[in-house]
């Protein structure tokens, strides 16, 4: 019996797909570039994260995902494949932590191609399959996909994920209910101590979704001037220099070049508050009683 599904609504409709959404087929070169490259994949970012955040005095607290979670960035000229990407990442902790469903994957991360594949096995089984009246099909193309395609492929291989959409309120803007909400899921995960500066927990980091592009979060900062702003990973950017400096290394830093070489794994007030909606996908170690559950 086929399993029908519904995306959060309203969702970033068809006339978002991006410049691609009439392509019946992405060039040969880009095929060939995609077979020989795979992806750029850095591990170890979190931990250098974690000793960054620990020794910049801005930061009040930090809270980080499960920290053998892979960046997974684009390959050079690749164009419009971050919401791959960022699925990709997901399955780095999949596969990582083995939870419920990571035999799919046989220790391996899915290609573009073969996301593309279970994509469209998905549909054909009746999760979300609306999405491809609205795409006409995704397969070997550089159609953006989003939320409700990344639902469709976790719950497809059942892997238990949650979906929520944020849209403006009389009383709060989406980006802060968004970050609100943020907040308040790292810190149910927390290992040790609450009081502590660092807060690390064992958490499967979350797909965001924003008009044209989407992250995943990876963490959760409060300044001393109780600021708040995201940690994510960026797959239209590679590491920086300044923290791949970082990784496996116990550097001595001063707390303004910690501060300043976390920067760019920021998305603060002044970037979210551009965007009027947010959707974002929870990964859960247990299947939520309500998919559209916080």
């Amino acid at each position: 019996m086929m399993k029908k599904m519904f995306p959060i609504q309203p969702h970033f409709e068809a006339s978002h797909l991006g410049k691609y959404a009439h392509e019946s087929k992405m060039p040969d070169w880009l095929i060939q570039k995609l077979l020989r490259g795979g992806q750029v994949c850095t591990k170890d970012v979190i931990p250098a994260l974690k000793q960054l955040a620990e020794k910049a005095e801005s930061i009040k607290y930090a809270y980080f995902c499960h920290p053998g979670v892979h960046h997974i960035s684009k390959l050079s000229r690749e164009g419009a494949f971050c919401g791959y990407r960022n699925i990709q990442t997901l399955i780095t902790y999949v596969i990582g932590t083995s939870m419920v469903g990571f035999e799919h994957f046989e220790g391996t991360l899915p290609s573009i191609f073969r996301i593309q594949d279970l994509i469209e096995a998905a549909w054909d089984l009746g999760y979300n399959s609306n999405g491809r009246v609205e795409t006409g099909g995704i397969k070997g193309t550089r159609k953006y996909i989003g939320t409700p395609e990344a639902q469709a492929l976790f719950n497809s291989l059942s892997i238990p994920c949650s979906v929520k959409a944020f849209r403006p309120m009389t009383n709060e803007r989406a980006y802060e209910s968004l970050i609100h909400t943020i907040e308040n899921y790292f810190e149910q995960g927390i290992l040790m101590e609450h009081d502590a500066k660092i807060r690390q927990t064992d958490l499967p980091p979350v797909y965001l979704q924003h008009q044209g592009h989407s992250l995943t979060v990876v963490g959760f900062e409060k300044s001393q001037r109780d600021g708040s702003c995201l940690y994510v990973f960026d797959p239209s950017s590679s590491r920086p220099d300044s923290v791949k400096k970082c990784i496996g290394k116990n550097l001595r830093l001063t707390s303004s070049k910690a501060n300043s070489a976390i920067q760019p794994y920021r998305r603060g007030k002044a970037y979210l508050r551009k965007h009027k909606e947010f959707e974002v996908l929870f990964l859960r170690k247990t299947p939520p009683s309500d998919d559209n559950a916080v």
